[in-house]
């Protein structure tokens, strides 16, 4: 195998087969002035292994070679997958229709007889590659659409879902209230409206989070940059967690360091990671069990958050999609509360938005650690 041009880049990369090296060596000199890197072989069986290894952008094939002749070696490279999509310009002084029908039956693009006009070959050369870079880039805008059709039927399934079954329930509750006896029950209304009232959270974060995945995909999210204490953030965050933990009487244990802690970067989305974090913590957490929260200093430009519990831990099955979005990592927490698994896809870019990084290292019913190293200066380039 000789290569010729510069450094090899496969998408304009010429194979030339042929075993008179003095038209391999014509066509070498004339693709390499117009900038292409070329390939030789002077065999059918040394150009499949070229064509399987490097995968050039086009291959020109003579016909009549000793060992294995240009038609056998054309159809033993459309046969192998990793080189079927490969253009074929057979380059032969055979100029009989048969033999060029033969060639388009065995997968060639293009047929050039000898002896050959320089213009024309390498006009034929930069069509066919031009036509095989938009198939190319047409494949990936199909396959690009596929998955943002598969991400659609996802999102709409949770939608259907877990909009639909809060809905109902709100729905339900208001009949009651409007047309039931219990109406005239001051605390079964108090009770009915705060059911009404957590529905509707449930229903606002579901939207929020769709939103904040949307702008997030798009681009379009940005940090909104102050000056704040992480402490004083992290008790915040603990203190609205607080009702729901005692109620479940899961215990939420706090460690920060006694002097304070100056972050710049972005306070409300620091508290939307918190805060699933936390959640998260608590509902996988049964009674009687702990969560901790602490904070500290890893170096003058660092910090380290790290949310423990003591639940019931991810199965490692579920640990490579935990970060995804619509993975199938949704789980009924250990008193059946329900989640849509966006929370941990919003963690982790909220995080990296900041330039910092998410751990988590669990353990199946001895509990999940979460570790959020972050720089105390968030990358301005995050910020617009």
């Amino acid at each position: 195998m000789t290569l010729v041009g510069g450094n090899l880049d496969s998408d304009n990369t010429v194979l030339v087969v042929d075993d008179n090296k003095v038209n391999v060596g014509i066509i070498r000199q004339m693709l390499r002035r117009r900038g292409f890197s070329v390939l030789t072989s002077d065999s059918g069986a040394e150009a499949l292994a070229i064509a399987r290894k490097i995968k050039p952008g086009i291959i020109l094939l003579d016909i009549m070679m000793p060992d294995m002749d240009g038609f056998e070696t054309c159809r033993q490279l459309k046969n192998d997958a990793a080189t079927a999509d490969i253009p074929i310009i057979f380059l032969s002084a055979l100029d009989d229709t048969d033999n060029k029908v033969h060639a388009f039956e065995v997968g060639g693009v293009d047929y050039i007889t000898k002896p050959f006009q320089k213009n024309e070959v390498l006009a034929r050369v930069d069509v066919h590659l031009r036509m095989r870079r938009l198939e190319m880039e047409q494949r990936r805008n199909i396959e690009e659409l596929s998955e943002l059709n598969e991400e659609k039927d996802k999102m709409m399934q949770i939608v259907s879902h877990d909009l639909r079954s809060p809905l109902g329930g709100i729905k339900g509750l208001a009949e009651i209230l409007r047309d039931g006896e219990e109406s005239s029950d001051p605390a079964t209304v108090r009770e009915f409206t705060a059911m009404i009232c957590d529905s509707v959270e449930s229903l606002i974060g579901l939207v929020n989070d769709l939103l904040d995945l949307a702008k997030i995909e798009s681009g379009a999210m940005s940090l909104n940059i102050s000056h704040y204490e992480i402490r004083e953030l992290l008790l915040r965050c603990v203190e609205s967690i607080q009702m729901i933990s005692l109620k479940k009487g899961v215990r939420i244990d706090m460690d920060f360091p006694d002097d304070e802690i100056m972050v710049h970067g972005d306070r409300p989305k620091m508290m939307q990671v918190v805060n699933n974090l936390l959640s998260n913590a608590v509902k996988f957490t049964p009674h009687g069990q702990q969560v901790k929260v602490s904070v500290s200093l890893k170096n003058a430009d660092t910090i380290e958050i790290v949310v423990a519990d003591t639940g019931i831990g991810i199965p490692q099955s579920m640990m490579p999609n935990l970060f995804n979005k619509f993975g199938k990592h949704q789980r009924e927490g250990t008193n059946g509360e329900k989640g849509t698994g966006l929370g941990m896809p919003i963690v982790k870019r909220f995080v990296e938005l900041h330039g910092g990084v998410v751990h988590v290292v669990s353990e199946v019913d001895e509990g999940t650690t979460f570790t959020i190293t972050l720089p105390r200066e968030a990358a301005e380039s995050a910020a617009h």
